[in-house]
């Protein structure tokens, strides 16, 4: 019995110091047992470009993995690894009949790395790294035991150079960094309407004119009026260094997916083959952001010439998959143009949609005949889905859902969680973004499966992708700015079997993670670690607290309560005792904190708390998604409940429009009182166009009122000149003020 409870305290005891011990490696491993024993790793220092010698047995390594060895050991910690089986520090063995890519790690006072195949053992190289830790001047690993293998078999990342180019050595260094996060897809995004970066040897033009821009706008795209900046722009990739890049991702276990869009988003390519067109007519490269009505003609001239441009891609780029994207095609053109009115009619389709999916599923057949697989995004479902096409959904969840359902693969890249060049702080000092709100938390909780998926839907789920459009990233730092940490959030959501709690990832994040991109002299982002303003209704107004992370805990740092005005609107500032807090502006007034249920419910990508509504502050241009709640339906109706009966004088709502972002102001509204002893129909119901701030006065006369029921009509289509043209647009809302 005394031997049962000692042994009973024994294991206590060492739960208690393994519980201590955060584990250093991201993605987070399926078992990670560390020991309380940390080993001194006997690594030599020498005088030369390294800082230490280690010895390893490289019999059943190839050449490919020894020089991976090297280039990351020197990379994280100036480490060369030499040759050596007798007194090696590091052995391998070889694993058989275990799940894809398994690797597991096993530290004693050596290191036996055990793989099943050369990338699981890259994967294993990553993770030792990150165990690998130095202190003053030595080298030491924790001891213990790691099992890894991944969840889902596609972990990508999109880059467009088309928008903004970036070098080959800037590209290279993206590559290594999803490299140290397990990533093992590159979506290259190489062709759009501001910009063809790729060399087709066939057409020349492609890059001697579609390569290169006049000007490109300046400041935010909904900036009025607009400036240009009249500075000729551009660049383009060499087929020697396209190869070039393939080799390199390839060495690091990465595929890379290339992007010929087609056939929207196509003014580069018009401005150098203007006869592929519907028009003809002759247009420069595109300096401004947005979607426009010329794209390539559907007749046979313009699939020909696409057709022989995937000639030479699909040489250059030997993985399975090539990407012809397929989104925001405006079909203005099409419809009046009679060559593709012509296509049409031969070919017994009944609208432009139809024709849309025709011309992709010639693209489908071209590149099943070269051996390859079609690609595009959730758009390719319009009038049809390829047989042979797998689909990339942006647009939320619902297109992915909709192709497993077809029985076609799915890769899911939701704008909500995945959309990288979307703002990730809400303070003012964060650079110009294109819009939209995705935090550091929200990027974790993602998952490419959907809770309402059946089991069939979910095993078309190939996995998840983050995407950076680069519209307003002009330059590599702030391009790793966007990207990092958010990226290492994602590999989580990807890679991990159980993901540990966000506290405990954040931990790791901060302990390890934040030191080793520093020492990589990475430009990441440390918005995470600032404090954060929390919005909560009180029974007078509404009560702002100031929170900050401290030691893995969230701490109240100060409160402070704003109350409903009684005698008009009035602006009060408040200023928190934070250097990390900005001055707030609240409008005070008789809605302040009002209650709001949502009987047509919001988006669930922009459902902030409802307070979002009565806290007093005007959502800002360029937008943010914490600042407006956002319904993609055609009625809205949400009703308001104030604490007490009154007058009201006036009413305002605020709206935003948008175009390039597809939200725009609805067609009209009403508003009612739901005062039962107020009787029915009593309210004040009218039409407007194009009002973001729509204001009503003496709504309900002398009637005193509590509820008052919103009714928005958002029943009305995009116009074909527009962004996003025939889709149902976005209408976001924002600040309700009552006196």
């Amino acid at each position: 019995m005394h031997k049962f409870i000692v042994s009973l305290f024994v294991c206590f005891s060492f739960l208690i110091i393994n519980a201590q011990i955060i584990c250093p490696i991201l993605p987070t491993p399926v078992t990670y047992v560390p020991l309380s024993i940390k080993s001194e790793i006997n690594a030599a220092p020498v005088k030369t470009n390294v800082d230490w010698v280690i010895k390893i047995d490289t019999s059943k390594l190839n050449a490919n993995l020894f020089e991976q060895f090297n280039f990351f050991g020197k990379l994280y910690h100036g480490i060369l690894f030499i040759p050596s089986k007798d007194d090696a520090f590091i052995h391998f063995n070889r694993l058989c009949n275990v799940p894809e890519d398994s690797y597991t790690i096993n530290v004693t006072d050596k290191v036996t790395i055990s793989f099943c195949s050369e990338r699981s053992c890259f994967y294993a190289l990553q993770s030792l790294m990150q165990m690998i830790q130095q202190e003053n001047t030595n080298l030491y690993i924790q001891q213990g035991f790691v099992k890894d293998f991944p969840k889902y078999q596609w972990r990508g990342m999109h880059l467009d150079v088309a928008r903004h180019f970036f070098t080959v050595d800037e590209v290279k260094k993206y590559i290594d960094l999803m490299a140290l996060y397990k990533f093992n897809i590159f979506h290259w995004h190489l062709t759009d309407d501001q910009g063809w970066r790729i060399e087709i040897k066939k057409y020349p033009k492609l890059t001697e004119i579609g390569a290169w821009r006049d000007s490109t706008v300046e400041n935010h795209y909904s900036t009025y009026p607009r400036t240009y900046e009249k500075k000729k722009y551009g660049g383009f990739y060499t087929q020697e260094q396209i190869r070039d890049i393939v080799q390199y991702a390839a060495n690091r276990y990465i595929a890379i997916v290339p992007e010929i869009e087609m056939p929207g988003h196509a003014r580069a390519a018009l401005a150098a083959y203007p006869e592929l067109s519907c028009t003809g007519k002759q247009q420069g490269v595109e300096g401004l952001w947005g979607v426009f009505d010329d794209i390539f003609c559907s007749n046979d001239e313009s699939i020909t010439f696409l057709q022989n441009v995937l000639s030479e891609v699909v040489e250059l780029f030997p993985g399975k998959y090539i990407h012809i994207g397929g989104d925001e095609a405006p079909k203005s053109r099409w419809n009046q143009c009679e060559k593709c009115q012509m296509v049409m009619k031969e070919n017994n389709l009944k609208d432009a949609n139809q024709l849309q999916s025709y011309f992709i599923k010639r693209m489908d057949e071209f590149l099943v005949s070269r051996g390859k697989t079609l690609m595009g995004w959730d758009e390719i479902l319009e009038g049809g889905l390829s047989p042979n096409a797998v689909v990339m959904s942006w647009r939320g969840f619902e297109g992915g859902k909709e192709a497993a359902k077809q029985g076609h693969y799915v890769v899911m890249s939701p704008g909500s969680h995945c959309y990288f060049d979307h703002y990730q702080g809400r303070g003012k000092e964060e650079p110009l973004a294109i819009g939209g709100y995705l935090p550091l938390e929200k990027v974790f909780d993602f998952s490419p499966i959907s809770k309402d998926m059946s089991t069939s839907e979910a095993s078309y789920v190939l996995g998840g992708q983050a995407n950076l459009w680069t519209e307003y990233i002009g330059d590599f730092k702030k391009l790793e700015y966007m990207a990092y940490p958010r990226a290492i959030a994602l590999s989580e959501a990807l890679w991990c079997n159980e993901k540990p709690s966000y506290d405990m990832f954040f931990q790791q994040l901060t302990s390890y993670h934040f030191p080793l991109l520093k020492k990589l002299k990475v430009n990441f982002s440390t918005t995470s670690l600032k404090t954060t303003l929390k919005t909560e209704r009180s029974e007078k107004g509404i009560v702002f607290e100031l929170f900050s992370k401290h030691n893995n805990t969230i701490e109240l740092i100060e409160s402070k309560e704003i109350l409903r005005s009684k005698k008009g609107k009035k602006i009060t500032t408040i200023q928190f005792n934070s250097k990390n807090s900005d001055a707030i502006n609240v409008i005070q007034n008789k809605a302040l904190g009002a209650k709001i249920k949502f009987i047509s419910h919001p988006s669930p990508y922009y459902n902030a708390d409802n307070v979002i509504l009565v806290d007093g502050q005007f959502g800002v241009k360029p937008w943010k998604g914490h600042e407006w709640i956002g319904f993609d339906t055609t009625q809205i109706i949400f009703e308001l409940e104030l604490p007490k009966k009154i007058r009201v004088k006036t009413l305002e709502i605020s709206f935003l429009q948008d175009d390039g972002s597809w939200i725009h102001v609805p067609c009209s509204m009403a508003i009612e009182s739901r005062d039962s002893n107020n009787g029915c129909g009593i309210g004040c119901s009218g039409g407007f166009k194009n009002q973001e701030i729509v204001k009503f006065s003496s709504p309900f006369g002398n009637k005193k009122v509590s509820h008052i029921l919103f009714k928005i009509d958002n029943n009305r289509k995009i116009p074909e000149n527009l962004p996003g043209a025939g889709h149902t647009p976005w209408v976001f809302i924002d600040e309700i003020i009552i006196e």
